[in-house]
């Protein structure tokens, strides 16, 4: 496997481990997703997988070595990602202090920005 592919895989129960379905190619699957669908993949994918800041540290560090302007590209959409949730009316206890946090970075964003697209 490298790091350009995705493995997708299921849990054998009765055999107690993982088996492979299919390798792809990450770009493949990129390429093939429109904007709900890429909404549904996050949303899956926190759902599932560990959600806390550290994970997301973890990856922002796995993404230093992407080309810097792609890398200007993940915080502008991120940041656009966070803009949306900011918007919503309605918070809970599990949410408010989230989306406090959201309509802050939005805030800095619309203040400060992400520098030009070079």
């Amino acid at each position: 496997m490298t790091r350009d592919k995705i493995v997708i895989k299921h849990h054998d129960y009765a055999l107690k481990t993982d088996v492979v379905d299919a390798e792809v190619s990450a770009y493949a699957v990129a390429k093939s997703m429109d904007q709900d669908q890429f909404a549904e993949l996050l949303d899956t994918y926190t759902n599932v997988m560990r959600n806390d800041y550290k994970h997301g540290f973890d990856i922002g560090c796995k993404l230093r070595s992407a080309h810097r302007t792609i890398q200007r590209s993940i915080i502008v959409l991120l940041v656009g990602v966070i803009s949306g949730l900011s918007e919503q009316l309605r918070t809970d206890l599990r949410n408010e202090q989230a989306i406090k946090l959201a309509k802050q970075i939005r805030e800095l964003y619309e203040n400060v920005g992400a520098g030009p697209m070079v």
